[in-house]
């Protein structure tokens, strides 16, 4: 992936401060960032922004983010990258993120270094 080329990131979560935070801190580290507050902003978002990845609050208002994760990997397939951001830990909130088929869970609050290590590096 040349230097160049853009890599789109979608955030989903209702909480907007959080979603503003991380995308500028995204959008510095040199990646494409936007937004959606619900599940179903996130389904268009992801339709019209064609991201490389989509973190996904596994509690939204509208739909279980586990439901939303399956349907965008449903739809998707393997080419998105779907990681869970959850405020609550466990070895079973990770398995039901898991089987939702998420790639990897992330607990809140997160770790910048560790976000970072799933996207590639700007430069």
């Amino acid at each position: 992936m040349s230097p160049k080329e853009d890599i789109r990131i979608v955030l989903v979560d209702d909480d907007r401060d959080a979603c503003e935070s991380l995308s500028e801190v995204l959008q510095f580290d040199g990646y494409s960032v936007r937004f959606a507050m619900t599940a179903q902003e996130a389904m268009t978002a992801v339709e019209e922004y064609q991201p490389i990845c989509a973190l996904v609050d596994l509690g939204l208002p509208d739909l279980d983010g586990c439901e939303l994760s399956r349907r965008l990997r449903e739809r998707y397939g393997p080419d998105l990258v779907l990681i869970a951001v959850t405020g609550r830990s466990g070895a079973q909130e990770h398995d039901k993120a898991m089987a939702c088929g998420i790639d990897h869970v992330l607990s809140k609050p997160l770790s910048l270094e560790r976000l970072r290590s799933f996207f590639p590096p700007r430069g």
